[in-house]
């Protein structure tokens, strides 16, 4: 056997090796694309790399075009199996969600026509209100995001101090275009030494949407201004953590929360009404 075909057999049998390892849990596999790495698969189904490693017994980050990873069912979807003679149409209907967000729910299917009895699918759960709403940045304008809300963060203008996140990230260049979630009045635009340059939009008697760390503003966003859904409201940016101006002091996104007025003033995870508009 020559040198060339010792390589592939090597190659074919670790390919093997690396899709037939044994796993629970998961819901469907994925197939590695070019320039995939594990963060970036992780950040799509809401997992960490060490866990998507647990999940398939890797022992490296390392991986190869082709490769089938075993992957978790979100937080935000749940699994259900495939019907003998179901087509997708089929599937939204039972589960009464639109078509398109069970196709986009499922991107592991290479061809949505073709499914089968048996087979595992993902049916996104959708947030008990704001269904029409409008993700705040375009499709292709920012990197896969993952839940930050809670997250432990420490700056603070009397110096460090550990507090919860109150809102999801979403990371994207500066000058990104950010559009209002929903219609609604804004009630604050201008300073806050958190948020930087940020929006407050009321978007009902009871909730607030809250955007924040922007580089700039769009024509006509001030306090009392009316919006509409998916109406340019401003800019992402890096701006926050200091006085007016500071800009600079993490990585360029949009910062999204909701606020509720109900039992108090209060922050509410994001995570679910963020992930059913991006599909």
């Amino acid at each position: 056997m020559n040198n060339r075909m010792k390589q592939l057999v090597c190659s074919t049998a670790m390919l093997a090796l690396l899709t037939a390892l044994p796993f629970t849990g998961s819901a469907a596999s994925y197939t590695v694309q070019k320039n995939d790495t594990l963060w970036i698969i992780g950040t799509k189904y809401s997992t960490t790399a060490a866990q998507l490693k647990q999940l398939n017994g890797l022992t490296s980050d390392s991986l190869i075009i082709g490769q089938k990873l075993h992957v978790p069912d979100p937080p935000e979807f749940k699994s259900a199996s495939v019907l003998t003679g179901d087509t997708m149409w089929k599937i939204a209907q039972r589960y009464n969600v639109p078509l398109s967000k069970l196709i986009a729910a499922n991107p592991q299917l290479t061809n949505p026509n073709n499914i089968w009895g048996g087979l595992s699918v993902r049916i996104p759960k959708a947030p008990n209100q704001y269904l029409n709403g409008v993700f705040p940045v375009a499709k292709g304008k920012y990197t896969p995001f993952s839940n930050s809300y809670a997250e432990a963060r420490s700056w603070s203008a009397d110096g460090p101090a550990v507090r919860a996140h109150e809102g999801v990230d979403i990371f994207a260049p500066k000058g990104t275009p950010v559009y209002s979630a929903l219609a609604g009045t804004v009630v604050k635009a201008g300073w806050n030494e958190y948020g930087g340059w940020r929006i407050t939009v009321r978007v009902d008697d009871s909730t607030d949407f809250y955007y924040a760390h922007l580089s700039k503003y769009a024509a006509g966003i001030k306090d009392g201004a009316k919006v509409a859904a998916g109406q340019l409201i401003g800019y992402v940016g890096s701006t926050g953590y200091g006085p007016e101006g500071t800009e600079g002091k993490f990585v360029t996104h949009l910062h999204f929360g909701i606020y509720k007025k109900s039992s108090g003033y209060h922050a509410v995870d994001p995570y679910l009404y963020l992930k059913w508009w991006s599909l």
